[in-house]
This record gives structure tokens, sequence and C-alpha cells, in this order.
């Protein structure tokens, strides 16, 4: 009943016809989101409104862009994603086919190099990708990135690690089971099919597109500056979400924080171009890192809700308010170790499973020698969790033991050392290998994290 709250629930009652005439969807979608937010189950009539102007943005080839262009817009088409994954976490199904070609649009439209345009240049559904010509840079990199992972997250092709998996009730429950919308429990719609899109082509393109940015990332803009730093928050906040791995004050974060404290006016706004209105509401969904706090609230912290990966162990399985949820036990180094010497398959099943369920503390000389060597000797399984388990330490001194296993002939033990050495190194976007790679990415990541380790421990000798 906030004052603010109800003037801007009657400007979307009050503005559905003039979005209509509206060139651009900013609008639009973040109506779809608010009243999303605000109450799902209440404003669905408004939010469906809303929903059917966005979608006369999208165009055949699946970007979303201006009425009057037949282009599709990198910028525009992050909101309609935002639009979708936000309707997707409080029980709205959007259409998949829209969900789908829109996805595919923003893989098509990624530059060779990893970054995307502001106007997307299409080589259409079998041609191979071209130079990005329109605008290209930091802004529209975050952007192709976001719209990326969130779709990607919509159709169940990237998913989270997680503790607790809560999935949507199937509508024959019984009534006593299904939850009530008057409570607006936070219950996500199921994930979307996922059509021809290939997850392995996805997962390149991001995997690209993190390279770059690594590589070209700067907290400066060459215009609306307020609006990069948050298109910066935004996708840092999913890649933490998709991830898992969360950094308390990491280095973009500081570096706004230095520049915008530098910009500050003395009435304590900013102002970039776009007024003082605009760019000091960009500039503190920044700081306050809004997008982190949306996940939170919308999801939980470590929780996924999606339907995905279901344990082989059923009696697990509970209902909560009308939903399944997964309980798992945390399983401490010690623990297992004794797994190891005990052959115990169905635990180590279980914890191959579940990245999130392997909890890493207090852990001795002994213990941590004990894990370097099944590294090198154990079955692929029990390398992959031994792996895992010093990636989780977060210890230079286990570096060149997952260097090491970066050699392994078990893919998934080597993207595993590749993701406990970006926990090490605190450089998340790392130095590879990528999820699919070939040989010559495996030999040239293994070079670079030895370049690395050399520059983190200059006295050791180099690696062989």
């Amino acid at each position: 009943d906030h004052p603010r709250i109800v003037a801007a629930l009657n400007a979307c009652r009050e503005s559905v016809a003039s979005e209509k005439t509206r060139n651009y969807n900013y609008g639009k979608a973040i109506a779809i989101i608010f009243l999303a937010e605000l109450n799902s189950a209440s404003h669905r009539d408004l939010i469906n409104k809303y929903v059917s102007l966005l979608e006369e943005h999208q165009k055949p080839h699946g970007g979303f862009g201006y009425i009057s262009e037949l282009t599709g817009d990198t910028s525009q088409t992050q909101y309609a994603a935002l639009a979708y994954w936000e309707l997707m976490n409080h029980g709205i199904s959007p259409d998949p086919d829209s969900v789908q070609k829109c996805l595919a649009w923003i893989m098509r439209t990624r530059d060779p190099s990893g970054v995307w345009g502001y106007q997307g240049v299409d080589p259409g559904p079998n041609g191979k990708l071209v130079l990005q010509t329109s605008n290209p840079g930091v802004s529209m990199a975050a952007a192709g990135m976001c719209t990326s992972m969130l779709l990607g997250n919509c159709l169940g092709l990237l998913n989270p690690p997680t503790a607790d998996v809560e999935i949507a009730a199937p509508e024959d429950l019984p009534p006593a089971l299904r939850r009530e919308e008057a409570k607006q429990e936070k219950v996500r719609a199921p994930a979307l099919p996922s059509g021809s899109i290939d997850r392995d082509q996805l997962l390149s393109a991001l995997e690209a597109g993190r390279d770059w940015y690594s590589k070209n990332f700067t907290v400066t803009a060459a215009s609306y500056q307020s609006y990069y730093l948050y298109s910066v928050e935004r996708y840092k906040s999913f890649e933490e979400f998709l991830s898992g791995q969360r950094v308390d004050e990491p280095q973009w974060y500081n570096e706004g924080f230095e520049m915008l404290k530098k910009s500050q006016q003395p009435g304590g706004s900013w102002n970039d171009g776009s007024g003082d209105a605009v760019s000091t509401a960009f500039s503190v969904l920044f700081l306050l890192r809004s997008t982190q706090k949306s996940i939170e609230a919308s999801l939980g912290q470590g929780t996924l809700v999606g339907g995905r990966g279901l344990p082989r162990d059923l009696s697990k399985v509970r209902i909560q308010g009308g939903k399944l949820v997964v309980q798992r036990q945390p399983t401490e180094v010690d623990q297992l170790l004794g797994m190891l010497d005990d052959s115990n398959a169905d635990a180590l099943d279980s914890l191959l499973d579940d990245p999130a369920a392997l909890q890493v503390t207090d852990v001795g000389p002994e213990q941590a020698r004990r894990l370097e060597q099944v590294v090198k000797s154990g079955s692929a399984g029990v390398r992959l969790l031994a792996v895992r388990a010093l990636g989780k330490l977060r210890d230079v001194d286990h570096a060149p033991t997952l260097i090491f296993a970066l050699t392994d002939p078990d893919k998934r033990v080597v993207r595993e050392a590749r993701d406990g050495l970006r926990l090490i190194s605190r450089n998340f976007e790392g130095f590879g290998p990528p999820d699919n790679f070939e040989e010559a990415d495996r030999k040239q990541a293994i070079g670079r994290w030895k370049a690395w380790y050399g520059t983190a421990r200059p006295e050791s000798p180099p690696l062989p």
C-alpha cells in the first residue's frame, strides 16, 4: 500500500494504450516485471495485456526491436528476456516458441570474437557467425550474455548447482497439496521445452562471450554510463546464480563503486546525460546489487526451481507447500574419504549428481594429500570428487594438482578442475578450456594456468 507502489500500479493500468503505440519495448517489459513481483495472481489479466504488447516487438527472426525496424535490438531483446524470466519465477509460462526463437537469434548474432552489437546482424538460421558492426562493445556484450543465460535457464538448458530442488506441483495433485494463490508463494513454472536449441552451442557462445568480456572489461562506457553499470551488475549476478560462485566484493563492483563515488554530484545524484532521475536510479540499482537481491528474493539463496535433477533415492523427496522438495545432507571431506575406502557407490553417485552437497571445511594436511593422491590414481568418478573438494579449498597450494587434472582423459574431471582453478585464482572467467574443448584448447588452457601459477607463486619451480 505504499503510495509509490500504488502510483506505479495505476500508471501500469493507465498506460496500456500509450504503450501500444510506443516504438520500443522497455516500458512493456518493466511493467511485466513490476506486476509479476507485486502479485502475479491478482494482476494476471494486466500482465497478459503487456505480454501481448511485448510480443508485437518480436521479429520473425526471433529478436526484439523497434516496431518501425526489421532488425533485432540486443538491448531491447535483453529486456524481453528479463520479463520472460520473471514470469517463469512467478509460475507463468511464456510462449516456448517465442523463447526458443529469441535464444536462437541472440546466439546467431554474436560476433565471432564473442561480443554482441546493438542492432544484430543476423546471418540466418544456417549461416555462420558474421561481424557485428552496430556499436559492439562491453555494454552490448553484457546484454548478450545476460539474455543467453536468462533464456537458457528458462528452457532448462542452464541450471545452477543447488542444495534444494523445488518443482512446481502438478495440476493433478489433490487439492490439499496444491498451493494457494492468495499466499503468493513463489513456485517457478517448469522449464520450457528447448526445441531445436543446441545446449553445446549455447555453452560455446557463453564461453566465447566470457572470454571476450574478461579481455575487454572496463567500468567506463562511451555513453549511458549508469545504464551500462547496471547491465554489468545484471550480467554478473546471473553469472553468479548459474555458476554458484559468489564473491562478496568482486573487482568489477569495487571499480564501479569508486567511479560512482567520484562522479556523484554534491546533491547526491548522478547525471551521465540521461537526466538526474534515470542516471541516479541506475546507479543506485548497481550499488545495491539489485539483481542479486532480486534473484535471492525470487528463488532463495542456493535454491534451484525448475524440475531438473531428481535424486536416485526418491525417499529424499517430500512435498512442502504443494512443491516437491529434495532433502540433501551435506557431506564433509572426511566422510568422502571414508566413502572412497568403503567403495560406497550409491553415496558417491549421489555426490556426483549434487555439487553443493560436498562441504569442505577444516581439511588437514593429511586429508589434502589423500585427495591429491586420489586425483592421480582413482576411478573417473572418484577423481572428479577429489578435484571438486580441492577446488573448494581455494588454496593456491593445490593449484598444481588441479592443473595436472586438466590432463585427465575424462572431460568431466577437466571441467571440474577448471572450475576449481577459477575459485582458487578468484578469476571467474578463468583461462579455459571451454566445456566442449578440443585438444588444442586444453593445451592452451594448461599453458595459461601454468603461467598464472608462476605469477601467484614466483618462488616455486616451473610446473612440468
